[in-house]
C-alpha cells in the first residue's frame, strides 16, 4: 500500500516522501488522524542529533489491520505511544520504564507525520489502547504529553502543604501547572510572555503569575518545575527553591552544556534535583483518566491547526510564533 510521510532532513527542512509501505507480520497498521507538534521536537540541537527522521509522536488513529492474536480489531480508534517498556527487566520492576532497553529501542514506523504507521507488538501489547467514545480525537492525541506531566507531578510528590512554582508556561508548563493545582496549596507561574501568564491565570492552574525579572525571590517554593531548556531557567529555579524542596527538571540542556552551582547550599538546604523524562504506561493511562474526568482537557490549549500537507508551516508556526501554545495537524478529518 502507498504511504505518504514527511522526512525531516535538517532542522526546519522537510521533504515529502511517497513510498510503498510493506506491512510487517505481527505489526499493527494504523491510519493516523491527528498529530500534535511536540515542543521537544522544536529544539534544533535535539532534532539535529536524530535527522534524517520522521518526527511526530502525539498521535491517535484508526486500526486498519491487526494481527489475529492482538487485542485490537479493525476500526478501533487507538492511542499509540511511540515507545513502550518490556515490563520484565529490573528497570521495569522498579517502575523506571524509560530506562528499559526495550523502551529505548522500540519505535513506530515511520513516525507521526505520516498517513499510516506500523506499530510493533512490543508497543501495542504494552502502551497502546482503544480510545473511549467520550474522548475527542484531539484529546486522545495529547494523552502522551499529558502523561509526561503526570509523571513529573508524581515525581514531585506534591502535597497540600506545598507552594509550587512552574517556570515556563508553554503547552507543557500549562499542563504542569494545571495538574499541580489539583494537589498543591498554591501554584505560581513564571514566563517571559504576558499572554502565557494570562492563560495560566485564566483556568490553567496559576494563582499568581510573574515575569521572572519582576520577582524579588522573597517567597520560596517547596516544589519548582522548570521547563525551559536553558541555564538561566535552572538557575532561577534554584534561587526560588525553599529548604527541603524538590526541583523537577522537565527538559534537558544540550549535551556538553553544564550548570554550576554550590553544593554547600544544596546539601545543607536538602534541595533535591529530580529529572523527569517522557512517560510510561502507567502515566498514559492516568492521563486518560484525567481527560475523562474533565479535570484536564489538553485540547483546549490548541491555538493553531493545519492540514497534513501544510506540516512544514505547522512546525514553523510552533517554532516561531509566540502566540502558538499547541499546534495540531489534522492528518485525516
Amino acid at each position: 500500500m502507498k504511504n505518504t510521510y514527511f522526512l525531516l532532513e535538517e532542522p526546519g527542512r522537510f521533504h515529502l516522501v511517497e513510498e510503498e509501505l510493506a506491512v510487517k507480520p505481527g505489526h499493527l497498521l494504523v491510519r493516523l488522524r491527528r498529530c500534535g507538534v511536540c515542543t521537544g521536537e522544536l529544539m534544533d540541537w535535539y532534532v539535529a542529533r536524530k535527522v534524517p527522521y520522521t518526527p511526530g509522536h502525539e498521535i491517535v488513529g484508526d486500526v486498519i489491520r491487526a494481527p489475529s492474536d492482538s487485542p485490537f480489531n479493525e476500526g478501533d480508534t487507538v492511542f499509540v505511544h511511540h515507545h513502550a517498556p518490556c515490563m520484565e527487566c529490573d528497570y521495569c520492576m522498579r517502575g523506571e520504564y524509560t530506562s528499559c532497553p526495550v523502551w529505548r529501542s522500540s519505535r513506530i514506523y515511520p513516525g507521526g507525520l505520516s498517513r499510516y504507521i506500523l506499530v510493533p507488538p512490543e508497543i501495542y501489547n504494552v502502551d497502546t489502547f482503544v480510545v473511549p467514545s467520550d474522548v475527542s480525537l484531539d484529546d486522545a492525541a495529547l494523552i502522551e504529553p499529558l502523561g509526561c506531566s503526570v509523571k513529573a507531578i508524581r515525581k514531585a510528590q506534591i502535597t497540600s502543604l506545598d507552594d509550587v512554582a512552574v517556570i515556563g508556561l508553554g503547552f507543557m508548563g500549562l499542563l504542569n501547572a494545571k495538574l499541580a493545582s489539583l494537589y498543591a496549596r498554591s501554584v505560581v507561574g513564571f514566563d517571559l510572555l504576558e499572554n502565557r501568564r494570562r492563560i495560566c491565570l485564566d483556568g490553567w492552574g496559576c494563582d499568581e503569575a510573574y515575569h521572572p525579572d519582576e520577582y524579588d525571590a522573597s517567597r520560596r517554593f517547596q516544589v519548582v518545575i522548570v521547563g525551559p531548556p536553558f541555564e538561566e531557567a535552572i538557575r532561577f529555579a534554584l534561587r526560588i527553591a525553599d529548604r527541603g524542596s524538590r526541583v523537577v527538571l522537565f527538559a534537558p540542556l544540550p549535551p556538553g552544556q553544564h550548570v554550576s552551582f554550590e553544593i554547600f547550599g544544596l546539601y545543607f538546604n536538602e534541595i533535591s534535583i529530580i529529572p523527569s523524562y517522557s512517560a510510561g504506561p502507567d502515566d498514559t493511562r492516568m492521563a486518560l483518566r484525567y481527560i475523562q474526568s474533565g479535570r484536564v482537557r489538553p485540547s483546549l490549549l490548541i491555538t493553531h491547526r493545519f492540514p497534513f500537507d501544510r506540516t512544514p508551516e505547522a512546525y514553523r508556526t510552533a517554532h516561531n510564533n509566540p502566540d502558538a501554545i499547541k499546534v495540531m495537524i489534522d492528518i485525516e478529518p
